[in-house]
């Protein structure tokens, strides 16, 4: 749709609302106000754009005189519209704005709607503003919808139906013209209207190539327009007409009718170039006027400084009217250039977008992906650990210990590595933990060693650790973080040394009274790395060669570490020499946790491993898998635990209600009711310990299990001595609670 038509459309819908008075005190000023706005909306559409301009100036000033905010609104924005013609879309939209602020002030719903209509019509023309477009429209629509305001309606539905069109956005469009031509607006749509919408519905269907109706359609606007004289209206349906032509290959009558389309333009823009004069004729008052607004209080002071300067003034406005004269030229010039790029632009934006949608999608479904590998892998993987253990334990003869051995090397490797590509999903999705404790240094880098002893056996090395003595005990920080960092580094190490010494070393870097930086280095004198793999080896799925150890491994634990420093702040130093060993260090600070602890609340806190305390003990295993639930069941039994297994979360409901038990372990997915449900079920009359067994990754439903009341929660497959210990000390705290 042309601008043109655009603005006189605006023009005539605020003329049709401003006819509305507020109530009947004060009667004389609202006829003298709607005589007044009245009579510039006639001289305006005769052309005569000073003498309008003067009487909304006028009134405008009658308006804030009687401090009246409807009329003040209304009054605003006739002189959007004013500046609209002028061309000057700054001070437009600024009026534009000033009439919402008073609408505001009012507190009108349809004045505001009227307001916010005038807004998104301006913003339509700017593709940076896209979103206030829509968000004003849609105010509007729902005001105008609540408060049966068909005319309102149909304003803000033809407004931004032409701008769907503009953006070729046809599907949309399709929503706006069956309602613009539906039974609501039947009776009231005007004839510029009428032809202006049968233009819009011409253009869908030409962009569906249907030719037929849209050339019915066009052909009616065409004779409509002439006998009417809307010469705009007649020169967009000349130009579609032509288009829709020439895609049907009639050349040459879509030539006979491109040549009408031009005849019409040309006559249109001898009429707008006329009108242009007129308007630059009263651009100087116009700016008169903004600078009134902001100088009231000097207006006399003004006005003779006007009068004394009075021939520099003629000067200063014959050189204004010719500035604006080569505005207007550089202006149209730079529009078109303007549009040009922002074309370009908006297909680069659409192609850009494209690709950011599937890449967030494909991210997501990795995601899912994942989560759902977490639990269909870690749920066997219980099985196969648990039984691993029970035969080692039950175990007399020699001759297949090894074997087993072998075994639960297998299974605890599987789940390292599921574990792994877990922790590059993790970071990948931005739900790495950062949680910051205080912790034992010396104590977390023994316990991380321990869990090293069978493959240190294997190949025969030995461990070392050397922690500075000016290395405080107890720091603060991301413990967990720091130990995924060191088992990887030092599990490479164990990995590819055989029959040699392995060192992890501690020293201080930089100390405060705050805080420490500390230097860790993880030494190993194995097979170290050629030159040419030392930047593969960082890389996901990617080693160095390894001829002398029979067990590759994923390639993602020196990655993570990579990764994990990246997290951090820091990043990883490796100096290495083929056949003489690596040195893989790095820096990480933390800050200094309290020398002095409460030693009761420690003790407190902390629970030793006294199976004892299970003995006769009566829990409830709530688990569907048949193998997890006979090695649970065989775990606790050989410390004299009662066990009751159930398959789902329905019958747990039905076992607490009819027999007493110390502890329930919950399994979260079961079919029929689920762990969080039977939880919140149970929880509406029993607060006895309940913990959650999963296979999930944990910060995926941790606020789930807390909300629904679980104490706490292990991960399959999970560590025996802590699943114990875990539930030992909920069995005491439960005990302790009831007194």
């Amino acid at each position: 749709m042309s601008k043109r038509v655009f603005i006189v459309l605006l023009f005539i819908f605020s003329v049709l609302k401003s006819v509305y008075s507020q109530g009947q005190t004060q009667e004389q000023f609202y006829i003298e106000m709607d005589s007044l706005l009245d009579l510039s909306y006639e001289l305006e559409t005769n052309g005569a754009f000073k003498d309008s301009y003067d009487l909304n100036v006028k009134a405008l000033k009658k308006a804030l005189d009687k401090k009246d905010h409807y009329y003040t609104a209304v009054t605003y924005g006739y002189l959007g519209y004013d500046f609209l013609r002028q061309g000057d879309t700054i001070e437009a939209l600024s009026n534009f704005k000033r009439a919402q602020r008073y609408a505001l002030l009012q507190d009108d719903p349809i004045l505001l709607a009227d307001a916010q209509g005038n807004l998104a019509s301006i913003y339509s023309s700017d593709s940076t503003k896209r979103e206030l477009e829509e968000s004003y429209t849609k105010m509007a629509i729902a005001t105008y919808k609540k408060y049966r305001d068909t005319t309102g309606l149909q304003f803000i539905y033809h407004n931004y139906a032409h701008s769907l069109e503009e953006r070729k956005d046809f599907d949309e469009l399709k929503l706006y013209i069956d309602l613009l031509n539906g039974p609501q607006f039947k009776d009231q749509t005007s004839a510029v209207y009428r032809a202006s919408i049968d233009n819009l519905t011409a253009r869908y269907y030409l962009a569906l190539n249907d030719y037929n109706t849209a050339d019915s359609l066009l052909l009616n606007v065409i004779r409509f327009s002439k006998e009417k004289n809307f010469p705009l209206e007649l020169e967009a349906a000349y130009d579609a007409y032509a288009e829709s032509l020439y895609k049907q290959k009639k050349y040459e009558l879509a030539y006979a009718t491109r040549l009408k389309f031009e005849e019409v333009l040309e006559r249109n823009r001898r009429e707008d170039f006329e009108i242009s004069l007129d308007r630059v004729s009263f651009s100087t008052d116009m700016i008169q006027f903004k600078e009134e607004l902001k100088r009231s209080e000097i207006e006399n002071e003004l006005q003779q400084e006007k009068i004394r300067n009075k021939t520099a003034l003629i000067y200063a406005l014959t050189a204004l009217t010719l500035a604006i004269l080569l505005g207007l030229y550089f202006t149209i010039q730079l529009s078109r250039k303007r549009k040009q790029l922002n074309n370009a632009l908006k297909e680069k934006n659409k192609l850009y977008l494209k690709e950011k949608n599937r890449a967030e999608k494909l991210a997501l479904a990795k995601s899912d992906f994942f989560s759902t590998v977490s639990h269909e892998l870690r749920t066997p993987l219980y099985g196969v650990i648990g039984l691993t253990n029970i035969l080692m334990e039950n175990n007399k003869n020699e001759a297949i210990k090894e074997d087993i051995k072998s075994l639960k090397f297998s299974a605890d490797y599987l789940l390292a590595l599921v574990n792994d590509v877990l922790q590059v999903n993790k970071i990948d999705s931005n739900k790495h933990e950062d949680e910051s404790v205080d912790f034992d240094l010396s104590e977390l880098i023994n316990k991380i060693v321990s869990s090293f002893e069978y493959m240190r056996r294997q190949n025969k090395n030995l461990i070392k650790i050397q922690v500075a003595n000016d290395v405080p005990k107890r720091i603060h920080g991301n413990a967990v973080r720091l130990s995924q960092i060191l088992m990887n580094l030092i599990g490479n190490a164990a990995k590819f040394t055989e029959n040699g010494i392995i060192i992890i070393e501690v020293t201080v870097k930089k100390i405060t009274s705050n805080n420490v930086l500390l230097h860790f280095s993880i030494r190993d004198n194995g097979q170290g790395i050629a030159a040419s793999k030392i930047e593969q080896i960082f890389e996901e799925f990617k080693q160095g060669d390894s001829h002398s150890y029979n067990y590759q491994g994923t390639g993602l634990g020196l990655p993570i570490v990579k990764r994990l420093l990246d997290l951090s702040g820091s990043h990883i130093v490796l100096e290495t020499k083929e056949g003489k060993g690596s040195i893989f260090s790095f820096d990480l600070k933390y800050d200094l946790a309290q020398q002095l602890e409460d030693k009761k609340t420690t003790q407190k806190n902390h629970y030793l491993l006294e199976t004892g305390i299970l003995k006769d003990k009566k829990i409830l295993i709530a688990e569907d898998n048949r193998i997890n639930q006979m090695v649970t069941k065989k775990i606790l039994e050989k410390d004299g635990v009662i066990c009751t297994v159930v398959e789902n979360g329905q019958e747990a409901i039905e076992e607490v209600t009819n027999s007493s038990y110390d502890l329930i372990l919950m399994d979260i997915n079961m079919p029929i009711l689920n762990g969080i449900e039977a939880t919140q079920e149970i929880r509406k009359t029993s607060s006895i310990p309940i913990l959650a067994l999963t296979a999930v990754e944990i910060e995926e439903i941790r606020q789930s299990i807390l909300d629904a009341g679980m104490n706490d929660f292990i991960v399959k497959p999970y560590d025996v001595s802590r699943f114990k210990q875990l539930i030992i000390k909920s069995i005491i705290e439960y005990q302790n609670k009831q007194g």
